[in-house]
């Protein structure tokens, strides 16, 4: 009790009387617990929980709250364990085996084989954790593993199973604290995907946060990707192991948007042929949000890019190409072929419906927000980048103009595009198409899509990346920072420690610094100098 009022709280630590300076409180004003309103926090991932509030400067309280067990009460649940099984063998599966003998690391594995084979594998060993960036995957994960016959626990809904003990603990980011006794492994799927971050203050990364668990532990982790991040490629640069396999990416089919006989239309033969095939899934991918706008050269119809950051260009005050990026005027002529005559392709996802629709006898179905969640074989679905995590498979995945995201004005526009990338070739597995529409054919990252063997060339391309982050100081060779202050105050009032530059992100501030310990240096000033009205996201996803 408070003050009168009943306030709850997490018992974090437990000591004796007179230990660490409670000897100054008398017995006598000492009040018992009144009720035990929840489980809590499992005892052991309490130094976790302290340690995610320090690395992502934010409230003990927000991270206390998220790894608290979601039911108020413990229902007993018996152990499921199952004995070890012989599950067979494969790429994945022995590369997998590999990297937990060695305490673990990155394993990188094609969109078309399943990731699943790394937990049928090290469950044999002993129970494992597993995390995943969407509840879908999380749930399709535990209905495939349970067909294995193993034991599986979906957090949190399954919460006591997952402490009575089982095969394996699945779950999205917040599965990350659950229970699971007797623990031998941590996988983390996807480690590229931005549904791992916390949205909420502390912005926590659940990689890192199962790193760290598993170091906590002493046991191995190991997080699997397609696409693999510039963070987990230089951390776990001596601990990467490649899956190669013939089949691992679909058949990808780039197309040179300027070639198109009718200017700005979008309506290729190959996209076509996808919206015309009898009997064929088809997706359009087209996203009209955000802030990369097209400028194209009305002669020779050359997107307007930076050629120095590749990010596209938009118009300064003066009516003059502009750099968001590099903060550089490239001035009012086209700069491939000097004109001057511009247009701004205004074609959206209703318009490309009402195209399609005329040029195809399949159903046409554009998916929205509120669009119903039933899927048919043989149609054709539009939509924004949400189409992808609507329907559960196709044949043909078209991305209609993906210039739109390749050239926003952001370092990580290029690993976002990616990771879309990824998801539609899961999508259409090894026998399907992707179509990827640009004008920008020879972008870094559309050549290498382009190669015979993407896998190799992404690997390449993942190095050059590497290298442009090295030279400009960013992550995972710098350390950033999101920060917004409150009206009317703003941080360039105070001056920032030497080292740590700032650069305006719409209304908030990047904070760049040459390493972590000066980035915190940083940060501990605008917390004492502004308190509660500066919000702090450290590491941001996008940037």
């Amino acid at each position: 009790m408070l003050n009168g009022r009943r306030v709850g709280g997490w018992i974090t630590h437990v000591s004796r009387y007179g230990e660490g300076g409670d000897s100054a409180v008398s017995l006598e004003r000492l009040m018992p617990i009144v009720s035990v309103s929840g489980m809590g926090v499992e005892p052991d991932l309490i130094p976790l929980t302290k340690w995610i509030s320090e690395r992502w400067w934010g409230s003990w309280r927000s991270v206390l709250s998220s790894a608290s067990a979601p039911r108020v009460r413990e229902r007993v649940v018996h152990s499921r364990r199952n004995s070890s099984q012989d599950i067979g063998s494969d790429a994945v599966s022995d590369a997998a085996f590999e990297l937990f003998q060695s305490g673990g690391g990155l394993l990188v594995i094609p969109p078309a084989l399943s990731a699943l084979a790394v937990v049928l594998r090290l469950a044999s060993v002993g129970p494992v954790l597993v995390v995943c960036p969407s509840q879908k995957m999380a749930s399709m994960g535990a209905a495939f593993l349970r067909r294995k016959g193993l034991s599986t626990a979906l957090v949190p809904d399954e919460w006591d199973s997952a402490r009575g003990g089982v095969d394996v603990v699945i779950g999205t980011r917040s599965g990350v604290f659950a229970p699971c006794p007797e623990l031998t492994a941590i996988v983390v799927i996807d480690e590229h995907d931005e549904l791992l971050k916390e949205e909420r203050s502390p912005a926590w990364d659940a990689t890192a946060v199962a790193s760290e668990r598993a170091r906590q532990a002493g046991i191995p982790f190991i997080c699997t990707s397609a696409v693999p991040s510039a963070q987990s490629l230089h951390v776990r640069s001596e601990n990467t192991v490649h899956v190669l396999a013939k089949n691992g990416w679909p058949q990808i089919v780039v197309v040179n948007l300027s070639d198109v006989p009718v200017a700005q239309s979008l309506l290729s033969s190959e996209l076509l042929e996808a919206v015309g095939t009898s009997g064929d899934t088809t997706v359009c991918v087209l996203n009209t949000k955000g802030k990369a706008r097209l400028i194209v050269c009305k002669s020779c119809r050359h997107v307007q890019a930076c050629p120095t950051c590749t990010s596209l260009l938009t118009y300064d005050d003066a009516n003059n190409l502009w750099c968001v990026r590099c903060q550089e005027s490239h001035g009012g002529v086209c700069l491939a072929c000097g004109r001057a005559a511009f247009t701004v392709p205004r074609g959206g996802v209703s318009q490309l419906v009402s195209q399609i629709q005329a040029s195809t006898r399949n159903p046409v179905i554009e998916i929205s927000s509120d669009s119903p969640d039933d899927w048919s074989k043989g149609t054709v679905f539009i939509g924004t980048e949400a189409v992808l995590h609507r329907i559960p498979s196709a044949d043909t995945v078209v991305f209609a103009d993906i210039d739109r995201d390749l050239g926003a004005p952001r370092m990580t526009g290029a690993h976002e595009v990616l990771s879309m990338i990824a998801k539609a070739a899961r999508m259409v597995g090894a026998k399907g198409k992707l179509v990827i529409q640009t004008r920008q054919i020879d972008n870094p990252l559309i050549f290498a899509l382009s190669q015979p063997n993407v896998s190799l060339a992404l690997q390449k391309w993942s190095d050059d990346d590497s290298a442009q982050r090295r030279a400009m100081t960013l992550p995972p060779f710098g350390a950033i920072a999101r920060v917004s202050v409150t009206a009317p105050r703003s941080i360039t009032e105070i001056t920032l420690p030497a080292g740590v530059n700032t650069a305006r992100d719409d209304d908030a501030f990047l904070l760049r610094a040459p390493s972590r310990i000066e980035l915190d240096a940083a940060v501990a000033l605008l917390r004492e100098e502004f308190g509660t009205a500066v919000r702090i996201h450290i590491d941001p996803y996008r940037f």
